[in-house]
């Protein structure tokens, strides 16, 4: 069946229904409505009610769904206008709806399977007294076998009031889920180890995290990626420290459905590293009420451009003495607190700590900081992953007192550095290995001459394919198909 773009012809069907026309449906090109603000029409006193999801799409969603996978899909109770009378509404899957949608378009959707369906809450949702607007509603589904790669199937849902003086209308009564199964595009879960790569986005493509897999599980190699770096920038006029994002940063983060979502959707994470911009300002300065303004941000832009994370680089700052208003002397026990600061605001996401300067060494009773309901948390709480420092001395890879807490299998042993020659030797792979660890490599990036010219008796070629061979018992398997900068 001929894919066709859903916002155009589901606009068209609300427009039909509050008309009370039939039609069949048109082209792309004939016309293009966007589905109707019901906010906007006020044509009787009540108070009409209307589902949209988290993209405001009203009355329709349009996902699509990888074989195998599962998808949640929050939708929101909205009215047209306040009620002093809380509402009670009920979501519930109805056949009755597609069918209706199908007639009055002259489609084909099937129907999504409802077993495959659940909704939070048993489908109940309340629009408070005084409100415009619910909490999300939360709808579940997954891809079950029987399902075709490249079809449009259709969950239908149909409101109903339980109690209160919302209203629905014929048009809006009904809330259409297009899924569209599509070919699962693989993904990084290895088990065991992971690795990361840390690219200069000055010069490297994000991209190039899919060019290797391996040969037997058809896994992707890399787990995650790191963007470095942003920066915390210093506003002299205020004394305030903000997220100052490069302008390769700011076109990655700007156009992350191209660079960053493609890794996303394999599974891959996708980090924001930060670090001094040669002013005092630091991840290890910051007092404790300017670090809690600063996570505030960073917590901002990982919602707005859906980011997995935070490296933490403490390097390339000019200290100034005395310290001015709003920052202290560098020490462990700041960069402990941005990091703790962070992980509160963001428990879902990644805080990875570069062993260096004042990230070296966190055992200090400073670096430990009682929550809310009374328990001391130190840096297994508030640290995910450490990425040691290149060419570390045996005593800094291992982090049992440095770190106190953190298990080995989220210790950053032994870290690679392409561009220099850094190169990790089988031993120290099979330290990893047996850790069941984390591993970073830095300047990985296919254009680079050490890719496959040799430096200090190595390639980037031949690493990953030790990496793979000893990490995972399996074979490097490079598409020859690299990525360059094109922007």
């Amino acid at each position: 069946m001929k894919r066709i773009e859903m916002n155009k012809i589901i606009g068209m069907f609300c427009m039909s229904i509050l008309m009370g026309i039939g039609f069949s449906a048109c082209s792309e090109s004939e016309i293009d409505l966007k589905p109707l603000d019901e906010s906007r029409y006020e044509i009787t006193g009540n108070q009409n009610g209307y589902f949209t999801d988290e993209a405001g799409k009203q009355d329709f969603s349009v996902v699509e769904l990888r074989t195998g996978n599962s998808f949640t899909l929050n939708l929101y109770l909205n009215a047209t206008k306040k009620s002093d009378v809380a509402s009670e509404v009920k979501l519930t899957y109805d056949q009755s709806i597609l069918d209706t949608y199908n007639a009055a378009t002259d489609n084909k959707y099937e129907i999504f399977p409802q077993d495959a369906v659940s909704l939070d809450s048993g489908g109940n949702i309340t629009l408070s007294e005084g409100q415009q607007h619910s909490s999300a509603l939360s709808v579940n589904f997954k891809a079950v076998d029987g399902l075709a790669e490249g079809t449009t199937y259709v969950i239908p849902l149909k409101a109903s009031v339980v109690s209160g003086s919302l209203k629905f209308t014929e048009s809006h009564q009904g809330y259409l889920i297009f899924v569209t199964i599509q070919k699962n595009l693989g993904d990084c879960d290895k088990g065991g180890c992971k690795v990361y790569t840390c690219v200069e986005t000055n010069d490297t493509n994000p991209l190039n995290n899919l060019c290797f897999t391996l040969k037997n599980s058809g896994k992707y190699l890399f787990d995650g990626i790191i963007l470095f770096c942003d920066n915390l920038i210093l506003d002299a006029a205020t004394g305030t420290v903000h997220a100052g994002v490069n302008d390769n940063i700011v076109y990655l983060l700007n156009h992350r459905e191209k660079y960053l979502k493609p890794l996303q959707d394999r599974g891959m994470k996708v980090i924001l590293g930060i670090e001094a911009y040669h002013t005092h300002a630091s991840v290890a300065n910051l007092s404790e009420e300017t670090a809690r303004a600063f996570a505030r941000e960073l917590k901002i832009m990982c919602d707005t451009y859906h980011l997995d994370g935070i490296f933490y680089d403490d390097e390339y700052d000019a200290p100034q003495i005395p310290t001015p208003p709003g920052f202290v002397e560098k020490s462990p026990e700041a960069a402990a607190r941005l990091m703790y600061e962070v992980k509160k605001l963001m428990p879902d996401r990644l805080n990875i700590s570069y062993i260096l300067g004042n990230l070296r060494d966190l055992s200090s009773e400073g670096c430990f900081f009682t929550d809310e309901a009374g328990v001391k948390q130190g840096p297994s709480y508030y640290v995910d992953y450490t990425y040691s420092d290149y060419g570390a001395f045996p005593n800094e890879e291992d982090l049992t007192n440095t770190y106190p807490g953190l298990p080995k299998n989220r210790w950053g042993m032994y870290s690679q550095q392409f561009s220099s020659g850094y190169w990790a030797t089988d031993e120290k792979l099979q330290t990893i290995k047996e850790n069941k660890g984390i591993h970073f490599l830095f300047a990985y990036d296919p254009f680079r001459s050490t890719f496959s010219v040799d430096k200090n008796g190595s390639t980037q070629q031949k690493a990953l394919q030790k990496i793979a061979t000893i990490l995972f018992d399996d074979e490097a398997v490079y598409d020859n198909n690299p990525y360059r900068k094109d922007w």
